[in-house]
């Protein structure tokens, strides 16, 4: 027969609490109680995310390319879910079902140049572009009114490329698909840069405020604080002085700024026209600013050579640098997103003029003169001559 082990009164105590604990945790109103405060979290985190400003904005991204026929078939099947989804040319003409999606792909592949085939050239170029459309605030926005203004924008932008366009809403973010066709009807290739991404976004968003869908398209600077956005780009000044350009022996003398980065990297910066920005700024070691190129001015240099014999004036026109400064908590200023272009050196010969020509012959007449002429003492006899 077993001891018979004694508990105290608080062992007693303490096991009776524990059980009830346990008990009530796993009673059907507990759960439901905890499973609704769940429920009214996410249902006020939504809410709030809708409520953002960001939430509004439209994504226009590209998400890769096709280099032949066989890449762009693999794609297009993933787009369509191997048939499974209908395909859109454009609001009237729609593609459903395995027939018809491949009446889709000959069209498309016969529009302007036919895709080339895997391996068919040593360098492969791209032939379609693969886009993908969307809005953070997908939940109020509906996929017809986001399919007529995906559609709208990009046969607008680009009238003579074939396009097609699927809508995928199977997942956490609901988006469109476009391939895009680089060769043209009318026999052109189209380059998508960075300034055309952002002109379909603002395009796309207007498209869809013309539907009733309220849409913005900004840039990531353009939605932070003017104050913020100040502060942001203010670097740590470490020194500045006169030095030889890139503090190389063999260079010409030069004027740098050398400030610290954020992830503490020096960086220095050179251009004469720095030292008179530091000191009319009055510019200390220490503080926080911002320099930045604002212009470009022509300017011209002249020099003159010996070209074919004959002496020229050489003319070289160049584009200068004209710098700025913000300083954090003193003079602080936002600087306009300005693309300026550096426009190469341009040259001009001429031929000099008889005047000046002729006052250049007479300058180096001069000059060798001057190096021949004799001694105004020489007629004197030296004292060891005169002694003999």
């Amino acid at each position: 027969m077993g001891r018979r082990v004694k508990l105290f009164d608080d062992e007693v105590l303490a096991k009776r609490i524990y059980t009830k604990i346990e008990t009530a945790s796993k009673s059907s109103y507990n759960y439901k109680k905890s499973n609704l405060k769940q429920q009214v979290n996410y249902s006020k985190k939504q809410t709030k995310q809708t409520n953002h400003a960001r939430s509004k904005e439209v994504v226009v991204k590209i998400t890769g390319n096709s280099k032949n026929l066989q890449q762009w078939q693999k794609h297009f099947n993933y787009n369509t879910r191997a048939g499974n989804l209908i395909a859109f040319e454009d609001e009237f003409t729609t593609y459903k079902g395995k027939d018809e999606l491949d009446k889709l792909k000959e069209f498309f592949n016969d529009s302007g140049m036919n895709i080339s085939n895997e391996g068919e050239h040593l360098r492969e170029k791209r032939e379609v572009m693969h886009f993908a459309f969307s809005m953070k605030e997908h939940e109020t926005t509906p996929a017809a009114k986001l399919l007529r203004s995906v559609m709208k924008t990009v046969k607008e932008k680009y009238p003579n490329n074939a396009s097609y366009f699927v809508f995928h809403g199977d997942t956490d973010n609901p988006h469109i698909h476009c391939d895009l066709k680089i060769a043209g009807d009318d026999g052109k290739r189209i380059d998508v840069r960075k300034a055309d991404l952002f002109q379909l976004r603002k395009d796309f968003a207007q498209n869809l405020r013309d539907l009733g869908i309220d849409a913005t398209a900004t840039k990531k600077y353009e939605r932070t604080p003017t104050k913020d956005r100040i502060q942001n780009h203010h670097y740590e000044i470490v020194d500045f002085g006169k030095a030889n350009y890139k503090f190389d022996e063999k260079e010409k003398e030069s004027y740098f700024v050398k400030y610290k980065t954020t992830k503490g990297e020096i960086i220095d910066i050179w251009s004469k026209d720095l030292e008179k920005l530091v000191d009319d700024s009055q510019l200390k070691r220490g503080e926080f600013a911002k320099f930045k190129i604002i212009d470009k001015q022509p300017v011209d240099i002249v020099t003159f050579k010996n070209i074919d014999g004959k002496r020229k004036k050489l003319t070289r026109t160049i584009s200068k640098n004209i710098w700025d400064i913000s300083i954090q908590g003193r003079n602080e200023k936002e600087f306009e997103d300005k693309k300026l272009v550096t426009k190469k050196a341009k040259y001009k010969i001429e031929k000099i003029g008889a005047s000046l020509a002729e006052f250049m012959k007479k300058k180096k007449e001069k000059t060798i003169t001057s190096k021949t002429k004799t001694n105004k003492f020489a007629h004197l006899k030296k004292k060891n001559d005169i002694e003999r």
